[in-house]
């Protein structure tokens, strides 16, 4: 069975009867597997392997060195070959690598650099998981379900932060940090038998049109988003929301176990508060989006975190019960809208940009705005520890995401009230109809 354009899903089909609920339990599955991979991956570095700080930092490092590596190319192979088949590879693949670590634990053999190496190389195959998903759901669920797709999507993440390192924790200690990842190398490949029941989706191409050459594809998609009058502004205001947001959290953990005093379990608590509202932002961005306009709510809550972020550098004048009630308020709101820029963002992508380029724009986006996140944090660690100092920096930070609100303000994002009424696929360009990037007329 192969899925038709998803101009062709009819408007009054639901969710559910497009077959959704499987691709969705597919992804919380692989979902699950990501969350402990992430919890158990360290715990492993650090109790099996004794790790320094200088190690921890290189196997974090290799981690995100994976979207600078990867991150063109992912989008451009879920662009070039047909997007269920792609993701059962990502599957397999991400669960043979993950056998490695507890192999080479029993054997002995483990080490930090083949640690690094598994995180590096399964970071690269999620990207490309993750690529091909953001191709096939609207070609499944059609243009007019996106919104509630991508609510359920996003939901799934935010439950996920809120009960994955609990879960993860608990294996871990069932089941020791080297067998909780077989656990998970698991999970890929239940994910996989969801998947293989799923239809096939082939890139939308017209009859006898070959694909591009692989180079040439990885540059249309960055060709693409720098065209697009509303992907530009949406990546720049995406990246400069990165920077700060990298430099914010580079130093919040810091902030509020040393500085503020807060214990361990009450910081969990708290950061627990933001995986409920994002939970709630979840249910809500379609509902809100319709409600206020789609332009508007976007300028909105590209700014909002930055308002709630200078409640933390505030809890430091006050008392310890008011300086909870700061960083819980903080962490509610400021996941409430980046899950609801996440939502809305995504279906705004997902129903604008042709299906033979969907991949790799979701890639060369994701590029954009991650590949500015470690220098984000090297500024922050630079000037907390200079005179300026940690609050100040902190203080900074929170301003500096607030502007982040300038890019959708001054663009045609602002001008969006309702998504479908922009949905014109041949139209989506540097200002109309074109042949596509590889003639030169961008998108």
């Amino acid at each position: 069975m192969e899925i038709e354009g998803y101009d062709q899903v009819a408007e009054n089909v639901s969710l559910r009867a497009t077959g959704f609920f499987r691709l969705w339990t597919a992804e919380s599955i692989s979902l699950a597997g990501t969350q402990v991979t992430a919890f158990a991956l360290p715990l492993v570095a650090v109790i099996a392997l004794d790790a320094s700080a200088w190690e921890m930092g290189l196997l974090t490092a290799a981690n995100s060195a994976a979207a600078l590596a990867f991150g063109l190319s992912a989008g451009a192979l879920s662009d070039r070959y047909e997007r269920r088949g792609v993701m059962l590879v990502a599957n397999a693949a991400r669960a043979v690598v993950l056998l490695l670590i507890p192999g080479l634990y029993f054997l002995d053999m483990l080490s930090l650099y083949a640690m690094a190496a598994v995180s590096f190389t399964v970071a690269g195959l999620s990207l490309l998981f993750d690529s091909a998903m953001a191709s096939y759901t609207p070609r499944l669920v059609g243009k007019h379900n996106l919104a509630q797709a991508n609510s359920w999507m996003q939901g799934t993440v935010s439950v996920g932060e809120v009960a994955g390192p609990g879960f993860a924790g608990l294996l871990v200690q069932v089941f020791g940090a080297p067998l909780t990842l077989l656990l998970d190398s698991a999970s890929y490949l239940v994910s996989s038998l969801n998947l293989a029941k799923m239809p096939k989706a082939a890139p939308e191409r017209t009859e006898g049109e070959k694909p591009e050459p692989h180079f040439k594809a990885v540059l249309s998609g960055l060709r693409l988003l720098r065209g697009d009058r509303f992907q530009r502004p949406l990546v720049l205001g995406a990246a400069h929301f990165n920077f700060f947001t990298a430099m914010f959290f580079t130093l919040y953990t810091l902030y509020v176990i040393k500085v503020l005093g807060f214990s361990s379990l009450l910081f969990g608590v708290l950061t627990m508060i933001g995986g409920v509202s994002g939970l709630l932002g979840a249910a809500l961005a379609a509902r809100i989006g319709r409600k206020f306009g789609v332009g508007a709510t976007l300028v909105t809550v590209f700014a909002f975190p930055g308002v709630t972020g200078l409640l933390v550098p505030a809890a430091i004048s006050v008392n310890k019960p008011v300086a909870m009630l700061f960083i819980g308020i903080s962490a509610f709101f400021w996941s409430f809208a980046v899950v609801i820029n996440l939502i809305l963002s995504e279906t705004i992508k997902q129903a604008l940009v042709p299906d033979m380029y969907l991949g790799r724009v979701t890639s060369a986006f994701r590029f954009v705005a991650t590949g500015v996140e470690p220098f984000g944090a090297l500024v922050g660690g630079a000037l907390a520890t200079s005179s300026f100092g940690i609050t100040r920096t902190l203080v900074l930070a929170a301003i500096g995401l607030m502007a982040s609100a300038f890019w959708p303000l001054i663009s045609d994002v602002r001008t969006l009230r309702d998504i479908t009424d922009h949905v014109d696929v041949q139209a989506v360009g540097a200002g109309g109809p074109g042949p596509g990037p590889h003639e030169g007329e961008g998108r």
